[in-house]
């Protein structure tokens, strides 16, 4: 690569945005200017979102103990230690208990305070029985009755409260009844504001009860816990900027790169410079890079921008916090940590590589400045979860976490920010290995889509139904379109999301089990591809790529099913372990297997083994692997289909398996040019396990011929780790014959096609 032409294109891209007013504007103007107006508006609002105070209307005051009342003289709350600010909070209308007793002139008090609260006249009403204190003094009598009685009690003291108790209750056993209306916010914090003082009434009264039969008060209370933070400010404080900080510079970083690329696909094709530039003398990789470069920059000062802009508004706004008496806030937010800029700028820089190649590569696709811009937001749908995810408090670095792209990376920013050194060390390879990965088939996309003269050329015309119909029938071809193959593969997954909710509640027996798998790989995995190979392709053999395969390709794939399959099982012990199955899977996983186990062997392989090596190659390594493999996409191909497998697996353990089987499979199928040697791999993984799990299950004797590859420890039969060691060396051997295909081979099987 002539990194001259590279450095060429570079400059020319980075002038051309840099006359770009809109660019400038949404990539620098807007950062300095977003946070300090955000700043400004949320200290306007913050004068409005002041504590107020709420109305309450108290009926029946006189009702309410007077050795221990709620209300002053003035008709104010009690102030009650620790609840001084909050009763200045409540105003208090006291109304009298009325002289009429009778239960319709009850329910004519509770409908004129329902009026009265609807009207807005108050935002609650506490209505005090007027049997409330006899209420209270017959608790007190009744739980002293089991006491012994104290020197300053009688001994009739009980028996003549229990005398001179009425048989008529109340219509509220508890004497008390709170109104409010909770569809209002005032009513609802007034009635927050009276249970937390009413709360500590009760308290406090009942640590007076005891204290009058001679018990020790503190029995309301019987356990103080202390609390010791052994944080220190700084780190908390690091705390919480290090879960905000990632997710908006990452945010911004898309952001930032998304636009630039638009203008520089997109706005090419529409200004007519994009074919000067692709005839040009240098190669389409060295433009994809001067390119990808531009676009980089714009994504990290974009960030760069955001964050000094974020740090110099965050920092002004706690000391105005501080300043207006809000030391607690300004405590816990505090400035933004310099420390945590240097860290988030190195997370920053392959952040910005990798959404720069992807913005530039979807971007790439459009015709259209109009188009593209319809492109961001799917991209930030995929994006932003994987951004957010670190957010959750629950979940922290670890090997599992360190594996997911993007997350990985900024859970390795947090570890760094909060001073976790250590942990970050230990997940920094792997943590830079994915991030790498993920760059690179990212720019590989890119130069790939850019290489594309469909995609680098396409028209924006308008689109009509009848006319794609009638061009899709036309234009038909031997297999699939890599449109219709993703659209093939969306379709299943779609599917497969409600027949999970449906088999979930189904599934009681096993006539249920078999009803619902062969819905599921007959009906939504392979009738979605056959259906579409008969009107979308011309030749189903072909788009199912079902051709008769050589000798030697097919013995080498029954030996590699059993040699891979050890691998494979400790491949599926190893992701339950870095990602624990969850106690609710777990448990409907072992009822599921009871029932399955219950059953002959015969019948789990047709049903198990056998139909879904069938059903799930013809779809995956078949129909969508043929279309995606169109235009000379095998690594696409390979990934996307292998991505389309593992998603129909319902559980995460699973999925991430099927992944990476899925990766082989299509290996496979791409150097053998057909699916048959995939569904014998394929069955043959799926019989060895169901015959394992089958034979442990029913306690059947292992045979002495196979004790040298195979353990039996108790209900679960696992291979020996020699045997495994063994598996991989010869899987490797075995694939790397059926990789050694001549020119003669692929033209037999491009003859057996025809």
């Amino acid at each position: 690569m002539n990194w001259k032409h590279v450095h060429l294109i570079f400059m020319r891209e980075m002038n051309d945005q840099l006359r770009d007013r809109r660019t400038l504007f949404t990539i620098t103007i807007l950062p300095m200017l977003l946070y300090p107006l955000l700043g400004m508006l949320m200290m306007q609002i913050a004068q409005f979102n002041r504590e107020h105070t709420v109305r309450i209307r108290v009926v029946g005051a006189e009702n309410w103990p007077a050795e221990s009342p709620l209300l002053t003289d003035a008709q104010q709350l009690i102030p009650l230690a620790g609840l001084e600010k909050l009763t200045r909070l409540v105003e208090i209308e006291a109304v009298p208990w009325p002289q009429d007793g009778s239960p319709a002139a009850r329910t004519k008090l509770v409908s004129n305070s329902r009026t009265a609260i609807m009207a807005d006249v108050v935002d609650a009403v506490l209505l005090v029985e007027p049997d409330f204190q006899r209420l209270l003094q017959q608790r007190v009598a009744s739980s002293s009755q089991a006491l012994p009685a104290s020197p300053a009690s009688t001994p009739g003291e009980s028996d003549l409260v229990q005398a001179e108790t009425p048989q008529a209750q109340p219509d509220n056993e508890d004497g008390l009844e709170l109104i409010a209306n909770l569809a209002r916010d005032n009513s609802k914090i007034a009635q927050n504001r009276l249970n937390v003082v009413l709360d500590q009434w009760r308290s406090n009264w009942v640590a007076q009860q005891l204290s009058a039969v001679g018990m020790n008060p503190r029995l309301v209370e019987p356990i103080l816990l202390t609390e010791t933070d052994t944080s220190v400010s700084s780190v908390r404080r690091a705390m919480l900027w290090s879960k905000v900080l990632p997710f908006v510079m990452l945010v911004w970083a898309l952001t930032g790169a998304f636009y630039p690329a638009i203008d520089l696909c997109a706005g090419e094709k529409e200004r007519g410079t994009l074919e000067t530039l692709l005839s040009s003398p240098a190669r389409r990789r060295e433009i994809v890079w001067g390119k990808l470069l531009t676009i980089s920059v714009f994504s990290v000062g974009s960030a760069l921008l955001n964050l000094m802009s974020m740090h110099l508004t965050a920092g002004i706004i706690v000391k105005q916090l501080a300043s207006q008496g809000s030391a607690q806030i300004a405590e816990a937010l505090g400035p933004m940590p310099i420390h945590a800029l240097g860290w988030l700028v190195l997370l920053l820089l392959p952040m910005a590589a990798f959404f720069s190649a992807l913005a530039l590569a979807v971007a790439a696709l459009a015709r259209s400045t109009k188009e593209g811009q319809y492109y961001l937001m799917p991209l930030l749908l995929v994006t932003l979860p994987l951004v957010a995810l670190p957010m959750l408090p629950s979940l922290e670095l670890n090997l599992g976490t360190s594996l997911v792209p993007v997350s990985g990376a900024v859970f390795l920013a947090r570890s760094l920010i909060e001073g976790r050194y250590t942990e970050a060390l230990v997940h920094l390879p792997v943590v830079m290995l994915v991030t790498a990965c993920c760059c690179s088939l990212s720019i590989r996309w890119a130069i790939r889509q850019f290489e594309s003269e469909a995609v680098m050329f396409r028209e924006a015309d308008r689109w009509s139904m009848k006319l794609w119909l009638h061009q899709v029938w036309r234009d038909r071809g031997e297999t699939a379109s890599p449109t219709e193959a993703v659209l093939c593969g969306v379709i299943i997954l779609i599917g497969m999301f409600f027949a999970q909710f449906l088999a979930g509640s189904s599934i009681a027996d096993w006539n249920a089990i078999v009803v619902s798998t062969v819905v599921v790989q007959i009906g939504l995995i392979l009738t979605p591809c056959l259906l579409m190979a008969i009107f979308l392709t011309r030749s189903m053999r072909h788009a199912l790529r079902i051709h008769r395969p050589q000798a030697t390709h097919a013995a080498a794939a029954i030996l590699i099913g059993i040699a891979l399959h050890p691998s494979y099982m400790a491949l599926g012990k190893g992701i339950s372990q870095v990602y624990k199955i969850g106690d609710e899977t777990a448990s409907v996983l072992m009822y599921f297997q009871s029932l399955v186990m219950a059953q002959p062997l015969w019948t789990l392989l047709l049903l198990m083994a056998v139909l879904p090596a069938i059903c799930e190659e013809l779809a995956f390594r078949g129909f969508i692997f043929g279309g995606l493999l169109r235009q000379g996409g095998a690594v696409r191909a390979i990934v996307v289909s292998a991505l389309f497998f593992g998603f129909t697996h319902p559980v995460l353990q699973q999925s991430l398996a099927a992944c990476l089987m899925g990766l082989l499979l299509g290996l496979i199928a791409w150097r053998t040019g057909g699916v048959l040697c995939t569904i014998i791999v394929h069955a043959i993984n799926n019989t060895l396990s169901l015959t394992l799990a089958w034979c442990a299950a029913h306690q059947v004797p292992l045979p002495v011929t196979l004790q040298w590859a195979i353990s039996a420890d108790g209900d679960e039969w696992s291979y020996q780790p020699e045997w495994i060691a063994l598996s991989v060396f010869m899987s490797l051997a075995l694939l790397v014959v059926l990789f050694r295909r001549n020119t003669e081979t692929r033209q037999t099987v491009q003859a057996e096609m025809a």
